[in-house]
């Protein structure tokens, strides 16, 4: 990222709410988003929560019938702006992911949404116009030092 200068770069994608389609959508932010010289730690928390996000709506926004899910990202020099929309079912997150799950449940699910709001600042849910929208910013200081220098990693993979 330029430092100094408030530079603004924006994806718009496009996938089918299957999780093969979610997949190759979140390969394209993974390369975009390292050619763009984001922090790989930066890079890793914002595929986790797409990944989170998108695999949700896939599966229980859509559940089973056909739908798209919309990606705007923005990238600037303090964060990664994130909105996913989706025409499937409407969900309130409001209570979801406040706490982690208890680990003795030994459940396979309810990590997503504590994640999600773990990684991500200005968190927001609406429902508009027949429309899920989810929307988020990762700050680019969660790829720096303590003392705000940034942390050198030589490859994203």
């Amino acid at each position: 990222m330029i430092k100094g200068v408030e530079t603004k770069v924006d994806l718009r994608l496009r996938c089918e709410g299957k999780l093969l389609s979610v997949r190759q959508a979140l390969q394209h932010v993974h390369q975009f988003l390292s050619v763009q010289a984001v922090p790989c730690a930066l890079v890793e928390d914002i595929d986790l929560v797409l990944s989170e996000a998108m695999t949700n709506i896939v599966r229980h926004g859509y559940g089973g019938i056909d739908g798209v899910i919309e990606c705007d990202l923005v990238v600037n020099d303090t964060s990664v702006d994130c909105c996913l929309s989706d025409t499937g079912r409407s969900f309130d997150p409001a209570g979801a992911g406040r706490a982690p799950p208890e680990p003795d449940d030994l459940a396979e699910g309810g990590y997503g949404w504590f994640l999600i709001r773990s990684l991500t600042n200005k968190l927001s849910y609406t429902r508009e116009g027949g429309r899920n929208v989810l929307r988020f910013s990762v700050s680019a200081m969660q790829g720096m030092g303590k003392d705000g220098a940034e942390v050198q990693v030589l490859s994203c993979g």
